[in-house]
């Protein structure tokens, strides 16, 4: 995640976590932690303001969470029985650790070229059969949007040969619709797979 990008969401760090969760993520939501073993570890991988995180606690897991945005985390971060650090993508390392990784809208912001070693670095910091959960917007390209943010945008047949290479099984997907911090309404799709 470029400098930019973190800029625009420590900016917009109040108004982010005030932001209504659309309902295809709260579907993908109830896939993924259906299918965590209960008392399972996760790690919210880029978790903004932490609602998710949160959610995942509330539903009885321990939780790891990580977000590039120091704003983000310091929003977050009230809740202290998780684990809250920033963060950029490439600083995380683990082997083996996790039941389960959310990466909800998160590595969007990688540039394309990361996202493939990125992918195989969560690949292994999950336990065997671990799930992986990846959101993004479907689309070609990168480009800003008009408060900064820098985008990668993926077709679906696209992210599922990537996450297919790189060891993970599809379970399955959501594609929806929903309208972003800078107002703009776009299309998405949220995988999920098992390591």
């Amino acid at each position: 995640m470029d400098n930019r990008t973190i800029d625009a969401y420590n900016k917009n760090a109040a108004e982010y976590a005030n932001l209504e969760i659309d309902k295809v993520s709260l579907k993908a939501y109830g896939d993924f932690s259906n299918a965590l073993p209960k008392d399972g570890l996760v790690l919210d991988y880029g978790c903004g303001p932490g609602y998710f995180a949160k959610k995942f606690l509330a539903g009885g897991f321990k939780v790891d969470a990580f977000d590039a945005s120091q704003k983000m985390i310091e929003i977050a971060s009230m809740e202290i029985q998780i684990n809250w650090w920033v963060a950029d993508f490439k600083s995380f390392q683990a082997t083996k650790q996790y039941d389960g990784v959310w990466a909800n809208f998160s590595l969007l912001h990688a540039p394309k070229k990361e996202i493939t070693p990125l992918i195989r670095t969560i690949f292994k910091s999950l336990k065997p059969h671990g799930l992986f959960s990846i959101g993004l917007k479907l689309g070609t390209g990168e480009k800003r949007d008009k408060i900064g943010r820098k985008y990668t945008y993926f077709e679906e047949k696209e992210i599922r040969n990537i996450l297919s290479n790189e060891g993970f099984y599809h379970i399955s997907h959501h594609l929806g619709e929903a309208k972003g911090l800078d107002g703009e309404s776009a299309n998405f799709i949220i995988i999920l797979c098992h390591a």
